[in-house]
């Protein structure tokens, strides 16, 4: 099985500092960088994952501020709307890419669709 985390930021950059495209998005929302358009598309997008994706209990279980999630490459539907997302962000001139791994780190939780893991220094 493979793990897909979407992200914003180069290929140079380390990969445990980069922002996930969730957080990019909701950044240029609070800017007021969106269109009336471009809102409502992110607002269907988080009603679609918070309808459809179990939330990790990221603050009740006291994992670090490191611990992020990664998509199993069998969650498609959650990809897809990561995929569309990422098309929006880039349309706002952010670069956005996709980092793959088969051990992306040391697994803290696990759903149907996701891990959250403590990533490895070296994917």
């Amino acid at each position: 099985m493979m793990f897909l985390r979407f992200v914003v930021g180069g290929d140079d950059e380390d990969h445990r500092q980069l922002t996930g495209l969730i957080t990019e998005a909701k950044l240029l929302r609070d800017q007021g960088a969106l269109t009336v358009d471009e809102e409502e598309l992110l607002q269907s997008t988080y009603d679609w994952f918070n309808a459809h994706l179990p939330c990790p209990p990221y603050e009740s279980v006291g994992w670090s501020r490191e611990a992020v999630s990664w998509f199993k490459d069998s969650a498609l539907a959650p990809i897809h709307r990561m995929r569309t997302l990422a098309a929006l962000l880039e349309s706002h001139d952010l670069l956005v890419r996709v980092l793959r791994s088969k051990n992306p780190g040391k697994v803290l939780y696990e759903d149907e669709y996701q891990v959250v893991v403590q990533e490895w220094k070296q994917l």
